[in-house]
């Protein structure tokens, strides 16, 4: 075994914690493609973990967060606090969430603008160790470093019961290694949801692969960054533009009449971001939600026909499955739902569309109806291809 996997593998079978050495500031960068969405700094000791989250989108917002840690790591509490970038410090925050952990109940009370939120606050029963949940992506991951000192991996698994404000069970998150400097966090929230941490033989977090996930994300840790400036300069930028810096995929809709058809697409934009998409972001062969966020939502008043295939007037969610030569179109009749949420059992349809590939690239996918011949031609542009498939009204 060579140094580097030996050093590796001490830790992950039960090395000193971390928290043995003296705390130090640690500095996280996360990434949506080229584009910067989260910074986040903290330091650990033997006792507590505090940080500050500063998310990016759709509005500037820090989370200032401290955890109270009991014998093994194990978090007692856990507190957040969170304000818009050049508010009165001494005004109530926007929120504020502290979280109490027994051995088998937790204590939450949330705060909104100083007052007391009872329909978010309340108690969670929960088994196993718990782990705050701070609901928002990208999460901290120096909640994610703690629990893995905590966890002193060895050749199983860890699980870590969720805790967050509002009602509903308590999801679990496990820890699993998966080589000798790397661990998956996958969740039960979202099945199928897995992020992979590289670390080091300390078990300091050196990075974060989400791009398996809905969110898309890399994750590096880096030596210092000037951390106050830089949340002042998305402040900035924010004021700039009249408040906001949007949302990163941001909603749209698609209307035409064809045919005296009246035809509505409403779905969100995602944009490129100096990423390769199909094949990488959106794999081959995959159901693809067609879009972001929310399910693409489509509606008509009239019967449309899709080659052989009649689409009754009506309002359906819209999938695609992707290939380098063509693409599947499903027309699915639930609707409403969240755009990871697609069930099979409720197709429709399912039609051909054709590919091909487009120059200059597309940077921000866009869905258009637009009228051709007798009928109207239904397209899905982003980078490199479009998919399309005519339709006439019936």
């Amino acid at each position: 075994m060579s140094m580097k996997l030996a050093s590796a593998a001490v830790f992950l079978f039960g090395a000193a914690p971390l928290t043995a050495q003296a705390p130090a500031t640690a500095y996280i960068v996360t990434r949506l493609g080229v584009d910067t969405v989260a910074i986040e700094r903290y330091t650990r000791s033997s006792d507590k973990l505090e940080g500050d989250l500063v998310l990016r989108h759709p509005r500037v917002r820090t989370i200032h967060y401290i955890a109270d840690l009991g014998p093994q790591g194990r978090i007692k509490s856990f507190t957040t606090t969170v304000r818009r970038p050049g508010t009165d410090p001494s005004a109530p925050p926007v929120l504020r969430t502290v979280s109490r952990f027994g051995d088998t109940l937790a204590v939450v009370e949330v705060q909104r603008n100083g007052q007391v939120d009872t329909a978010s606050s309340g108690r969670k029963t929960y088994h196993g160790a718990p782990a705050p949940m701070i609901g928002v992506e990208p999460t901290s991951y120096g909640i994610y470093e703690q629990l893995l000192s905590a966890a002193k991996l060895g050749r199983d698994s860890a699980s870590y019961a969720l805790i967050a404000a509002g009602a509903g069970p308590a999801p679990a998150i496990i820890l699993r290694r998966r080589g000798a400097d790397s661990v998956a966090f996958t969740s039960t929230f979202f099945p199928g949801w897995t992020e992979v941490a590289s670390v080091d033989s300390r078990g300091r977090i050196l990075g974060i692969d989400a791009s398996a996930t809905t969110v898309k994300t890399v994750a590096q840790r880096v030596s210092s960054m000037d951390f106050d400036n830089i949340v002042k300069s998305w402040a900035a930028i924010e004021t700039a533009r009249g408040g906001t810096m949007g949302q990163m995929s941001p909603p749209d809709t698609a209307r035409a009449t064809i045919g005296g058809a009246n035809l509505v697409v409403a779905y969100s934009r995602p944009l490129k971001r100096g990423r390769v998409i199909f094949g990488n972001i959106v794999p081959w062969n995959q159901v693809w939600r067609t879009g972001a966020n929310a399910a693409t939502m489509f509606t008509t008043d009239k019967d449309l026909v899709f080659g052989s295939t009649v689409v009754p007037a009506g309002k359906y969610t819209l999938w695609t499955v992707p290939t380098p030569t063509g693409a599947k179109l499903i027309f699915n009749s639930e609707t409403g739902q969240w755009g990871t949420d697609y069930h099979a059992d409720k197709d429709f349809a399912r039609v051909d569309l054709l590919g091909k590939q487009v120059s200059p690239s597309v940077e921000q996918f866009v869905i258009g109806v637009t009228p051709q011949a007798s009928g109207g031609l239904l397209s899905f542009t982003w980078d490199d291809r479009q998919y399309s498939v005519p339709f006439t009204v019936k």
